[in-house]
């Protein structure tokens, strides 16, 4: 009972941190030209109750659809909302991720980790994993993403525990029924993850590689049932549709979901230079980061814990497979299945930091099944000295462990949120930006207020997170070029490219005064308001 409280207690306390490490100065950081793209999408939504899929340029719609209850519940337009409304969105699915965890199971054959300290282990750092505490405070798919894999391995694994206990020992009628729920909600997180970023697929791939490695086509065929497998694969096609389809509003949507899609990601995945990386990127991003003079940055603290479950799961697997014994491979197929989705994202050219968290999130798992092996290891000293000795450098190398990742979420969070020193800035809106809309807000007080005409010649890629920033302002024209400006229309303040601007004093500049800034590194924009007199 005592151990119990304990452990009630530790699970309180490490969902207290990972509160307060995610909520903290939310609107202090400047919204990345992504986040911003993705909050006028959801203002759309909510201005006009309409939605409509595109694959060209937006995800999945899901994260839209979250957004509604948070943006109401302090607005009643999008003009009106701020940073918290769409931010607590993926605040909210990174802890939900972490209660999805508790699923898992601790107890030794019947989970992912064979004790409590296992899956104390993976909360704690799923909860001060810097790279999953930083872009849970970004209103981008990824961590929603994260969260509905969690759950497909939760259902999965028990509607597997379902099937492998036997009908007899639970009731025909009861393990019938239950097997039935666990794959409608299996296939109800698959459809989720689907409709919330088509990179889902990429992770439904390795879980494919890894079932078939782990349990062999026999076994798995003998774990799924037919009417159970169909019951998911219809569950996820619907809960899917319905997304992509606006409610049965745009059955569009579902066609472009189906056949747009999958050109359009792999021309972005092989074509697009500016986001093109090495190999090795995210390695050098989640697990070893310096940039100059700066702080070192790592997570690799989790990789040794993780290699221990990887080689004891490895090891048992074999022995028993020749024994011909069954065995729990729950442990196992998470190894394999990060370790396939690893080399899957390392293949695709195509890299952002964000991506890096579905596998991310595997290898804490991993580690905290392999501190799990490491407590059962300890618990089979006879000596309690060598015991207690044991659990105390366990303890410190935890603790110190912690520490180290507290201290880069201050950084990463806090202190360096838009710096270029911080690995998991990544194109990042530049604190000048700021200046910008200041410049523009101090202007348009001195002109007709938020009926002041404003132009913004910028090519598309350029022009956010200007959108969001200007959200208020009721006349606002988007070109890219600034000749595309009607020439019956004179703007009271114009934001122009960088390579624009002698076309713009040419055109507008008598009583105009320019000045540059920078939106994000290395994009420089010209701002021309009325001179001061």
């Amino acid at each position: 009972m005592k151990n119990k409280i304990l452990y009630i207690v530790a699970v309180i306390l490490i969902f207290a941190a990972a509160l307060v490490l995610r909520i903290v100065d939310l609107d202090k950081k400047p919204l990345h030209g992504d986040e911003a793209n993705q909050t006028v999408r959801a203002g759309m939504l909510m201005d006009s109750g309409v939605y409509h899929y595109d694959p060209k340029d937006h995800h999945g719609p899901v994260m839209y659809y979250a957004a509604m209850p948070f943006c109401r519940a302090t607005a009643s337009q999008f003009s009106d909302t701020n940073e918290w409304n769409f931010r607590l969105v993926t605040v909210c699915f990174s802890i939900l991720t972490m209660l999805l965890m508790l699923g898992l199971g601790y107890k030794e054959a019947h989970g992912l980790f064979s004790n409590r300290g296992g899956l104390l282990f993976a909360l704690l750092f799923t909860a001060l994993s810097p790279a999953l505490t930083y872009y849970s405070r970004f209103f981008i798919q990824e961590s929603m993403l994260v969260c509905f894999l969690t759950g497909m391995f939760v259902c999965g694994y028990g509607y597997m525990r379902t099937r492998s206990e036997g009908f007899v020992a639970q009731g025909l009628f009861r393990a019938l029924l239950k097997s039935a729920v666990m794959a409608a909600l299996f296939g109800a997180f698959a459809g989720l993850c689907i409709a919330t970023k088509e990179t889902a697929v990429l992770s439904f791939a390795a879980m494919s590689v890894s079932a078939v490695a782990v349990f062999g086509h026999k076994r798995f065929v003998k774990l799924w049932s037919t009417r159970d497998l169909l019951i998911s694969i219809a569950v996820a096609i619907v809960v899917a549709f319905l997304f992509f389809s606006s409610f049965f509003t745009y059955p569009q949507g579902v066609y472009d979901a189906v056949f747009s899609t999958c050109s359009t990601y792999f021309k972005r995945a092989t074509a697009v230079p500016e986001h093109q990386h090495p190999w090795n990127f995210y390695f050098k991003t989640i697990f070893w980061f310096k940039y100059g003079r700066g702080p070192l940055w790592s997570e690799a603290g989790v990789l040794i814990p993780a290699l221990i479950a990887l080689m004891v799961s490895l090891t048992a697997f074999i022995k028993r497979k020749l024994a011909g014994a069954d065995h729990n491979c729950f442990v196992l197929f998470i190894s394999v299945y990060t370790i396939v989705l690893t080399l899957i994202y390392c293949a695709i050219p195509y890299k952002t930091p964000w991506c890096a968290l579905s596998f991310l999130h595997g290898y804490i798992l991993m580690a905290g099944a392999g501190v799990a092996y490491v407590i059962d290891w300890i618990n089979r000293f006879s000596a309690k000295s060598y015991k207690a000795g044991a659990y105390a450098v366990l303890m410190a190398l935890t603790a110190g462990l912690a520490v180290a990742h507290t201290r880069q979420n201050i950084r990463a969070c806090y202190k360096l949120a838009a710096d270029p020193r911080n690995p998991y800035v990544y194109a990042h809106t530049g604190r000048d930006a700021m200046e910008l809309v200041a410049s523009i807000e101090k202007a348009a007080a001195k002109l007709d207020g938020y009926e002041t005409f404003i132009a913004i010649a910028v090519p598309t890629p350029d022009t956010w997170p200007l959108p969001w920033y200007l959200r208020k302002y009721r006349n606002v024209g988007y070109w890219t070029h600034i000749d595309q400006i009607p020439d019956n229309m004179t703007p009271a303040i114009i934001v122009a490219a960088a390579d624009q601007g002698d076309i713009v004093d040419e055109r507008y500049g008598k009583g105009m005064q320019c000045n540059f800034y920078g939106i994000r590194p290395g994009t420089l924009l010209n701002l021309f308001v009325p001179a001061e007199r």
